[in-house]
């Protein structure tokens, strides 16, 4: 399974994107890393576009695959998707920040709260 898993985390950024919509809309939740003081584990924006990235993984063993690269400490958690869309997410663009969708440590698509919502929507 792991190399299903490693297949998937090494595809492009639109096929991660496509693989992420569909998990969460069946799941309904997201996953996040935090350090080891419970801080939401962010990125930079390479492109210098936002201020920040959160990075946010469709499935708990996708983004223990990924802290590995991000920060060795971190832990990944659930959060449900309805706060993500209607409370964190809303909080991290006040901040200048967008989340980070399915990242690996090569690319990752960026989208804003109004996207994500969109891409649901569609689904």
């Amino acid at each position: 399974m792991k190399f299903i898993k490693r297949f998937i985390l090494n595809r492009p950024a639109e096929k991660r994107l496509a693989y992420f919509y569909g998990m969460i809309a069946t799941d309904e939740q997201v996953w996040l890393l935090k350090d080891e003081n419970g801080e939401l584990v962010l990125i930079e924006d390479e492109l210098g576009e936002y201020s920040f990235l959160l990075p946010v993984w469709p499935s708990r063993s996708f983004a223990e695959m990924e802290a590995a690269h991000v920060n060795k400490s971190a832990a990944a958690f659930n959060m449900p998707l309805s706060e993500f869309l209607e409370e964190l997410l809303v909080d991290i663009e006040k901040d200048g920040g967008a989340a980070a969708i399915f990242p690996n440590e090569k690319n990752t698509s960026i989208q804003n709260r109004d996207e994500i919502k969109e891409m649901l929507t569609r689904i």
